[in-house]
């Protein structure tokens, strides 16, 4: 008997643990440190209560289950998440969720659909009920308090990370909001049956939550909260039996005009923080028009999982490029109804849309039942309109983890209230139940065991890749790629992993070359080896998740930088060719190709009797180039880029007006002002590459390319000390530099800069690769 009443405490206690910690808990081990984080708890918790549950089930010899005509839509809805996850683009992550969305996919709904068995099955009674449900609103009010406090720069915690306006435990800043709406009218039931000091926390629980919803004040949670009330409202004046109720009653009534209030007038209230930042998605017609497209392709069970942003890049408008969000990738649209139809196609949303219609239909007629039962009456209530108020966010708003926590926590409550009393099936009377019982145990433990051992396996990968992360933000390359790949090589069906690791062995490849300790066959040696490295890890990426174009853009990046190797230039636009197929309206991916086109021109000119060869790669260029500006007619990386092509073509005149119209579009692009300089010094316009050097050193004070060029241009207009000046400064950032060295004596004994020196001409500058993760 000690044993079961200990099982059934600890299967209690990991349900009230999820309850308490879930809107607290963070974690700076990983690279996530909120939703992995807590994902990992949800995950263990759940699975803690549930074998807890289990062997108390088996020791007892009897089972206890409250059945529920609820129970199948759930099932539906998991198994629908299911075979979508098996169907997925990426099956991985739509299973695992990192490092795709960690509020949708497999592994979290599958947490969720059993947290919400064991809440119907380990709570006893509605009292222990309400204190579940109390422990949740106080976790969630702290969360709320801490948020506020940080949006008014008030931080309490060490942490470097946590000293911003942006950072909570909830997440983003209008999601916070949206929690708060959702809980309010569930606190404002509880507080209404409450006594003493409980009553005062629960109003005081209600008075934060409210004072967090004035203070961020978004539209879509004032719509949230109106829908709940609304169910307070209605059924509060369906159950007026006395006089003295309608106080009660008149208390969302006057909630309801607030709402409408800012709902209608969206006014800010006086000393509300202003360091609250602007939430962007996709409007409800992109996000239609994209469910559109994938359920043309796609139509039962959509793309999987949290597979959203691969559809996004694929079919999000190309008006999009005329904003400043033209190079986003969002993670999910403008509602989760309309994100569910997309994920998980039609057969997921009808199922979905059931189980909202099932519970909301069950518990109309549970508060029916329960009108004799004023405390379970209340709680049920609040339950109900707290749930009501979950489904409206969801039409206007995507569900994060810890909305869908909630959606769960209350259908649990709501789901205990509506078969609350559990039918007892006895081993002595059920000869195979206990045959059936034990073998469900031992499944169950078997595979969450294996499933911990995986999880914990990835989450060390995690805690490496973040150790790599801060190695390389340090300038410990060595150490950068030594954390990665083991990284890697703990979890290697994470793309992210691979795909870092080939950029860091392309950096390692520029430290061999600057490294001046080497002899030229260890050179040859260690470069062969970082260069194969780096190939490799980018075709694994590539192979790991080839829907993601983040993938083939690295790969695209990695061979270009390449180019010079037999067949390097080819793969480079293999890489960016399909990185357009799967992104067909962002310009970055054409840009890039042109990129590639320029660099095998640059290639081509080194060698003889390739005058013809290196025109149709330049002209290649330009029609990607064309292709370019026909997505995005201001994007300054193709005007830049156009400008080389002509330069490299011979026409200058047509390059400087290219590049001049491309300053007004970009003025601080450090790139464009140094190849303009450049172009008005070999055209010797030395007062306008002086303006143009002069803006390009201003930008990055240690650009040395740009003081190279501008130390010419002084020499040029006799400026001796000037120039002396900038070469000085080149060879303390170069300081094995002979050229360099052999410049600067030349200009002390009073002889041009170049005098006995052939220059190698600094490289045509080029904007930082756009690589988006």
């Amino acid at each position: 008997m000690k044993s079961i009443a200990l099982l059934d405490k600890v299967a209690k206690v990991s349900v009230y643990l999820v309850a308490f910690l879930l809107p607290l808990w963070f974690l700076p081990f990983t690279q996530n440190i909120l939703l992995y984080q807590k994902q990992v708890v949800l995950v263990v918790l759940v699975f803690l209560g549930l074998v807890a549950w289990l062997a108390k089930t088996v020791n007892q010899g009897e089972v206890r289950l409250r059945i529920s005509w609820l129970h199948v839509p759930v099932l539906l809805v998991v198994l629908a998440a299911g075979i979508s996850t098996l169907l997925s683009l990426w099956r991985y992550g739509s299973f695992w969720g990192f490092p795709l969305d960690l509020s949708d996919n497999f592994l979290t709904i599958i947490a969720f659909s059993l947290l919400y068995f064991l809440v119907v099955h380990v709570i006893e009674d509605t009292r222990h009920l309400f204190r579940l449900l109390a422990t949740m609103l106080v976790s969630f009010t702290v969360a709320s308090l801490y948020t506020v406090l940080q949006t008014y720069q008030v931080y309490l915690l060490p942490f470097a990370f946590a000293k911003v306006p942006t950072f909570n435990t909830l997440g983003n800043i209008n999601s916070v909001a949206v929690l708060s709406a959702v809980l309010l009218p569930l606190a404002l039931a509880l507080a209404f049956v409450s006594k003493l000091v409980l009553r005062w926390l629960l109003w005081g629980v209600a008075a934060m939550l409210f004072a967090t919803l004035v203070l961020i004040n978004f539209q879509s949670a004032w719509i949230a909260l109106t829908a709940g009330l609304l169910v307070l409202l209605a059924f509060g004046m369906w159950n007026i039996r006395k006089r003295q109720e309608f106080g009660w009653v008149s208390f969302p009534m006057a909630l309801i005009i607030v709402a409408v209030f800012f709902m209608v007038f969206q006014v800010s209230l006086p000393g509300s923080p202003r360091t609250i930042p602007g939430e962007v998605s996709p409007s409800q017609g992109s996000t239609f028009n994209i469910a559109k497209q994938v359920l043309a392709e796609r139509p039962l069970f959509g793309s999987g999982p949290g597979t959203f942003v691969f559809e996004y890049a694929k079919y999000r408008p190309v008006e999009l490029n005329q904003t400043v969000f033209f190079g986003t990738r969002f993670v999910s649209g403008s509602s989760e109804i309309l994100d569910w139809l997309i994920t998980k196609g039609i057969v997921g949303l009808i199922l979905l849309l059931a189980l909202m219609g099932v519970t909301k239909v069950f518990g109309a007629k549970m508060l029916m039942r329960l009108q004799g039962d004023n405390f379970s009456w209340m709680v049920g209530l609040g339950l109900f309109a707290s749930f009501v108020a979950v489904v409206v966010s969801q039409l206007v708003y995507p569900s994060g983890f810890l909305l869908w926590f909630v959606f769960w926590m209350l259908l649990g409550g709501l789901g205990f209230l509506i078969a609350r009393y559990p039918r007892v099936y006895s081993v002595a009377t059920h000869p195979f139940l206990a045959l059936g019982s034990s073998f469900v145990f031992l499944l169950i433990l078997i595979f969450g065991l294996g499933l911990l051992f995986i999880g914990g396996q990835k989450y060390i990968a995690e805690a490496q890749y973040l150790k790599g992360a801060r190695a390389s933000s340090q300038g410990d390359l060595d150490g950068a790629i030594t954390s990665v790949l083991k990284a890697a090589t703990l979890n290697p069906a994470v793309d992210l992993y691979w795909r870092d690791l080939s950029q860091l062995y392309l950096a390692r490849v520029n430290q061999i070359a600057a490294d001046e300790s080497l002899s030229q066959e260890q050179r040859a040696q260690q470069t062969q080896v970082a260069v194969s490295n780096a190939v490799a890890a980018a075709r694994t990426a590539g192979t790991t998740a080839p829907v993601n174009v983040a993938n083939w853009n690295v790969q695209g990046f990695v061979y270009r930088s390449l180019i010079g190797i037999q067949g390097a230039e080819n793969l480079a636009v293999e890489g960016y060719t399909k990185a357009s197929e799967l992104e067909p309206t962002s310009p970055f991916p054409w840009t890039e190709l042109a990129r590639v086109y320029v660099l095998q021109a640059q290639s081509l000119s080194q060698q003889e009797n390739t005058e013809q060869q290196r025109e149709e790669v330049l002209q290649k260029a330009l029609d990607s180039l064309e292709k370019s500006l026909e997505l995005k007619d201001d994007y300054a990386p193709a005007h830049y880029l156009t400008a080389v092509v002509y330069e490299q073509q011979g026409n200058s005149k047509e390059a400087i007006a290219k590049l001049e119209e491309t300053k007004r579009i970009a003025p601080n692009d450090i790139g464009l002002a140094f190849q303009l300089g450049t172009i008005y010094w070999q055209q010797r316009d030395l007062n306008e590459a002086q303006a143009e050097l002069e803006r390009a050193k201003e930008i990055d004070p240690n650009y040395s390319n740009a003081r190279y060029i501008l130390g010419l241009v002084y020499d040029a207009q006799g400026e001796t000390e000037k120039a002396k000046e900038e070469f000085t400064v080149v060879e303390q950032r170069n300081p094995n530099n002979e050229e360099i060295k052999k410049i600067l004596a030349n200009l002390e004994q009073g002889l041009p800069a170049l005098e006995g020196v052939t220059p190698q001409e600094p490289p045509i500058q080029q904007a930082p690769p756009e690589i988006q993760e």
